[in-house]
């Protein structure tokens, strides 16, 4: 090729970029408008998500400028001008290709697609994809009309012959280079929640960078097991270097307390009842979607209901470990490990070892993440799923999972008079998940709408949920599926001298989250006829707290053994009545994400630190002292983990561990950070009493450190239903002296556009910036006011 044809080509690129420029623009519509269908976003929020996609887009596409640039030259220098935009339309038209693929995943799932793409086998990819959103109209012009755009701006530019300039593709060149050195994702602070960040998110960049991180191994690797690193809190001890999670098994029977004695002496029967897609924001009390779980709403009334609770995975792949086991993650979730499971003991096994019949029950293939694996490691007797279900039962015809939760339900109850007691028993949905079709769903499409008019969502919110009313009526169906099989062994001889156990394995995506913590946030339920009494936990514990106190509770109270030494990462569930979190746990999104650490307050995400507040919100915090302290406690866990993945061995008895009885537990000891003022910086109390037009809202402020507070400005908020701010109140500057505490007076005036469904956020903030600096109330309810006069 001639110096003049390289020229020629070189130039040629500014003028046909045009069309990808046009392409891409007409991409991002497409995604935002498709994302946003339904959303309760005022005009104003919709143009700044929109705003946020193009800039991300167009950032990415400058980013691509100079290997598109080497890759087209070749191709630009044909002599033939049909020819060559032909040539040039097809590796332009397969990077829209792929970011359009990308982005139908995210209309479907509601999360960028990352390296957990790799996580799974190509069988359950197969799987997961067969379930995917049907291409309708919508998806098919949200894919092909950037495609269009793009062939007639081509053909445009073949028509008018467009030669471009040196200049403009120089410019373009350089612009391109220099767009590497602006951070993504841009804008995303602009963004209120978590739903609008990631729609507005550029999902070819997302799932680049999160590639790129996954293969660079940010995490220690599996074989490279650093010991000797400072502990996270002095005192600590050394790691073990063959079993570093083991350690003397004394967690507390706080549940003893609640339960009474069986009738016939015997020990009490389990049953555990994993909810596919279970979140705590459209179920229960005070549900901010409102409740869509009437049955198990009001089986928490009879029940220990934990407010505050979390699944430790933000995918279904390690909730088995983590729930039955207490087990560490390894590098891809604990089953990922598959023949290389080391054997642990678990509440299936320990059980299994005393006696009990053991039994899992699932409607779908426990293959997909290695499930079925691991309850045989966990001995389980009886295993029933997709594959052994039996006849008599129909698989469902709207989705590849398999059954859907009603026969999942019959299937169960079929074997429930033939349980010998004492049993452990577990059961695990799957309807409340892509497709969410099933059988019979027009009915609770129809009590879905009605459920819409007992909530009273406002008018201008009913939008959002129709959009959802698959998702919705999938929730609705297995609750009420859930109340048949109450129903039906409430009539069993054992029922009596049972304990249910019903969580969620992590929050389902689909319906938008308004922030991080969603995803993790779901119920606990535990009920028993055998419960002394009912009770609200606001206390925070996770899933990896329910083995060790389950057996706990049955080596204590009903004279079981337990092991007298395990590797559980859990220490047990608080009991406690206020809002708090003596525990440290490692979370983890997905397979190939790196691990999040929450220990105390302090919640570690993204190399960014963030405090948890009462209603489970995070508030970034900016401090270096407290950051240090929380990345030297998720080093301690990514230490052990490294050293257990290369020892392969959690527990040198895993087989048959050693039984002991019950011992009493010292004193836990709360590990407390030395920080700056502000970690003690606290609103110990609130109440929202009429005051004639508006509210007057009472706070308590305390300060929990030995050192004067950092100077905050007392902020309250009143929201509407759907999140939107309708009135800000700021107090006077103030600085506490070291334990000191002071009582704070707002006024708030009560807008119209109240009605019945307004909430109240009241925190200590920073004086210059407005971010919450310490732990305040969330989301009280005003309505609320007019019926009690004070808040919850």
């Amino acid at each position: 090729m001639s110096t003049g044809q390289q020229g020629s080509a070189y130039q040629r690129f500014s003028s046909g970029f045009r069309a990808l420029l046009l392409a891409q623009s007409a991409l991002v519509a497409g995604a935002v408008i498709g994302g946003s269908a339904g959303m309760a976003w005022s005009g104003g929020e919709k143009w700044t998500v929109a705003g946020v996609a193009l800039a991300q887009a167009l950032l990415v596409l400058l980013r691509a400028v100079p290997v598109l640039l080497l890759l087209s030259l070749p191709l630009l220098a044909l002599k033939r001008p049909l020819l060559r935009a032909v040539a040039v339309a097809v590796p332009w038209s397969l990077l829209i290709i792929a970011q359009g693929m990308l982005d139908q995943y995210y209309q479907v799932a509601r999360v960028p697609l990352g390296a957990d793409l790799f996580g799974y086998s190509l069988a359950e990819i197969r799987t997961a994809l067969g379930d995917g959103a049907p291409l309708d109209a919508g998806s098919l012009l949200a894919m092909s009309l950037p495609l269009l755009v793009l062939w007639a701006g081509l053909w445009w530019w073949v028509r008018r012959d467009a030669r471009g300039s040196v200049l403009w593709t120089s410019l373009l060149l350089v612009t391109g280079l220099l767009a590497w050195l602006v951070p993504l994702p841009a804008g995303a602070a602009a963004l209120k929640d978590e739903s609008a960040r990631g729609l507005a998110s550029n999902k070819l960049a997302w799932f680049g960078a999160d590639v790129w991180r996954w293969r660079g191994g940010d995490a220690p690797a599996a074989g490279v097991a650093d010991t000797g690193a400072a502990p996270a809190d002095p005192g600590e001890p050394a790691l073990d270097p063959h079993y570093p999670f083991l350690h003397d098994e004394r967690t507390p029977d706080a549940l003893g307390p609640w339960f009474s004695a069986t009738a016939d002496g015997r020990p009490p029967n389990v049953v555990v009842i994993v909810v596919e897609g279970l979140g705590r924001s459209f179920s229960g009390p005070q549900a901010p979607l409102g409740s869509f779980t009437p049955f198990l709403d009001e089986l928490a009334t009879r029940s220990l209901y934990f407010d505050n609770f979390l699944a430790n995975q933000g995918r279904t792949f390690g909730v088995l470990p983590s729930l039955l086991g207490s087990a560490p993650f390894a590098d891809q979730g604990f089953t990922a490990l598959g023949a290389r499971m080391p054997p642990h003991p678990g509440l299936f096994s320990v059980l299994g070892q005393q006696g009990y019949h053991t039994a899992f029950y699932n409607g779908t293939d426990t293959g997909f993440d290695n499930e079925g694996g691991y309850m045989r490691l966990q001995q389980v007797q009886t295993l029933v799923d997709m594959n052994s279900f039996g006849p008599g039962y129909q698989r469902n015809p709207l989705s590849t999972w398999g059954y859907p939760d009603r026969e999942l339900v019959s299937r169960v109850l079929a074997d429930s008079s033939r349980l010998q007691p004492p049993f452990l028993l577990a059961i695990q949905t799957i309807s409340m998940h892509t497709s969410y079709r099933f059988p019979g769903q027009d009915a609770y499409l129809a009590q879905f709408a009605r459920r819409l008019g007992e909530l009273r969502i406002p008018e201008a919110q009913l939008p959002s949920y129709q959009a959802q009313a698959d998702v919705y009526s999938s929730i609705l169906y297995t609750d009420d599926q859930l109340r048949r099989y109450f129903e039906a062994v409430a009539r069993t001889p054992w029922y009596a001298n049972t304990v249910f156990v019903i969580t969620g394995d992590h929050r389902l995506p689909e319906i938008p989250m308004g922030e991080h913590v969603d995803r993790y946030h779901v119920p606990l339920i535990i009920f028993s006829p055998l419960l002394k009494r009912a009770a609200r936990i606001r206390a925070v514990s996770s899933q990896l707290d329910v083995t060790p106190s389950l057996l706990a509770l049955l080596s204590n109270t009903y004279g079981l053994k337990r092991p007298a030494r395990t590797p559980w990462l859990g220490t047990g569930l608080d009991m406690a009545d206020t809002f708090r979190n003596i525990h440290a746990m490692p979370l983890k999104q997905t397979k190939t994400s790196d691990p999040e650490y929450l220990a105390e307050r302090w919640w570690l995400h993204d190399g960014k630190l963030y405090q948890l507040q009462e209603g489970m919100h995070l508030a970034e915090v900016d401090d270096a002292a407290l950051l240090a302290w929380a990345n030297a406690r998720l080093q301690r866990y990514t230490q052990a983990n490294a050293i257990f993945m290369q020892q392969q061995a959690l527990d040198p008895d895993a087989a048959r561990p050693a039984l002991v009885a019950y011992q009493a537990a010292p004193q836990v000891r709360v590990h407390a950070p030395a920080g700056p003022a502000m970690a003690g910086l606290s609103m110990e109390s609130a109440q929202v009493v009429p005051a004639g037009s508006g509210l007057r809202l009472s706070m308590v402020f305390g300060n929990g450190d030995g050192a004067p507070s950092r100077k905050f400005v007392p902020l309250a908020v009143l929201t509407a239903a759907d999140g939107s701010e309708l009135q800000e109140v700021y107090g006077q500057a103030l600085e506490l002296p070291a334990r000191g505490r002071q009582q704070v007076e707002l006024q708030l005036p009560r807008p119209g556009a109240c009605n019945e469904r307004c909430y109240v956020s009241v925190f200590p903030s920073d004086p210059d910036t407005g971010k919450a600096i310490g732990q305040g109330r969330y989301r009280l309810p005003v309505d609320a006011v007019n019926a009690t006069g004070t808040s919850p």
